[in-house]
């Protein structure tokens, strides 16, 4: 059986053509992508949405926050990168699957 992967639907949705005619300008046009107004004059026709449903869902979410989280994570990432590098974890580079001598040195101290 294949499972169906999709969001859940609030209802079946049919699409429509939202259009509006500007009578001072004689220009048609679709008031979701010019913030429901006239792009020339600014009129704004009766119940003509302000955004597409996509638009609408993307503009509630707070992108600052986002971008500050992912930035965290990133510099966390880098972190523990680098300190496994340097061999500040014990065991050496054996955390990522790298063969590591005892001690996490490569090789001993050349006396001659």
């Amino acid at each position: 059986m294949i499972a169906r992967l999709r969001l859940p639907r609030s209802g079946l949705r049919v699409r429509r053509s939202v259009r509006a005619y500007c009578e001072a300008d004689r220009w048609t046009f679709d008031p979701r992508y010019t913030q429901g107004r006239c792009p020339i004059c600014g009129w704004q026709p009766e119940g003509a949405p302000h955004a597409p449903g996509w638009l609408a869902l993307v503009n509630r979410v707070d992108w600052d926050i986002v971008g500050l989280f992912f930035l965290a994570d990133v510099l966390v990432l880098l972190g523990l990168v680098v300190a496994n590098a340097a061999g500040l974890f014990p065991g050496g580079h054996s955390s990522i699957g790298w063969p590591s001598s005892p001690g996490g040195v490569a090789s001993g101290a050349r006396l001659h």
